[in-house]
């Protein structure tokens, strides 16, 4: 049995997937590991690519893109690690990451779930999505509204990411990130797989919040880091990931909050989709055409989920 079974979900990442998976066999020592590539139809050649350069990959061809949650269990049912470790393709290690994390573990048999620093391509700045909180409703308003932007400093208004926070501590925490995350296997037999009702987003926080409820520790490990150059993948259909992960927090308040707490999000995000598009649509106003179809595709889908929640 290895100790770890790596699982990356791949689309149209080829150059990114190359680098990722020669800096794990480059950096990683002292442990024993097996590595999935799960390619959800890429169409730049991903899947050729593992085929000719890495053999002693386990790669699954999925027809088309299945998403996020569902590509990831996909390999889950097929791995044998002792932990279960998710790589996103879009990320490089420096350092045997890995090894400190299953040592860390294996000496705290409490931690159901662990993850490393993230950095930034330059290798300096820290993404706060390494570790936050579990978002709330007050959380989504700081965020929509850029208060949690504005005033990072703030432990009220930047709570749910803890902008305040400079992440040079090892601490419990709510959730950490699906772009690099280590669950034991234990962990994920009791709570398990991943929900596959999102398609991408907010997937491996619920996966957070389930191992918190059941009373397994989420653990950000500051000792170990990896760079995450962040949403490849995203970047090549912007208003539709940003969309996906509005509905993924919106299934998120629903399935964990009820009906009334997921309604008072759409009415949140119908609100400030609404305004942010009227602002770019004044004339004069030289705005990113496709932030304004982030909006527009937000607050279309916002008014059609208001008015079909009138009929349940």
């Amino acid at each position: 049995m290895p100790d770890i079974s790596i699982i990356i979900v791949s689309w149209n990442t080829a150059k990114l997937l190359q680098e990722c998976l020669e800096s794990i066999y480059t950096h990683t020592k002292g442990i024993t590991f097996e590595i999935f590539v799960v390619d959800n139809a890429s169409s730049d050649g991903s899947a050729r690519m593992v085929r000719d350069l890495f053999p002693g990959v386990k790669l699954i061809e999925n027809s088309q893109n299945a998403g996020f949650s569902r590509a990831n269990n996909q390999a889950i049912v097929l791995s044998e690690g002792r932990y279960l470790t998710l790589l996103n393709p879009d990320t490089l290690l420096i350092e045997d990451v890995f090894s400190k994390l299953v040592n860390y573990a294996d000496q705290h048999a409490d931690v159901g779930a662990i993850g490393p620093k993230l950095f930034n391509r330059d290798g300096k700045t820290i993404q706060y999505i390494c570790a936050r909180r579990l978002p709330t409703l007050f959380g989504s308003f700081c965020y929509n509204s850029g208060l949690s932007i504005r005033y990072p400093g703030s432990r009220l208004l930047g709570r749910t990411n803890m902008t305040y926070w400079d992440r040079k501590t090892s601490r419990d925490v709510e959730a950490i990130s699906g772009a690099c995350m280590m669950v034991r296997r234990q962990a994920v037999d009791e709570v398990g797989l991943m929900d596959e009702n999102q398609f991408m987003y907010a997937d491996d926080i619920d996966w957070c919040k389930r191992l918190v409820d059941a009373r397994w520790r989420v653990y950000y490990f500051s000792d170990a880091a990896i760079l995450h150059y962040g949403g490849e993948s995203s970047k090549q259909m912007r208003a539709l990931a940003n969309l996906a992960a509005v509905k993924s927090t919106w299934y998120y308040y629903r399935k964990h909050g009820g009906k009334a707490y997921a309604y008072l999000y759409v009415i949140q995000i119908a609100f400030f989709s609404a305004c942010k598009y009227a602002l770019a649509m004044l004339p004069g106003r030289d705005s990113d055409e496709t932030l304004k179809e982030v909006y527009r595709s937000n607050l279309l889908w916002s008014a059609r989920r208001l008015l079909w929640s009138n009929r349940e």
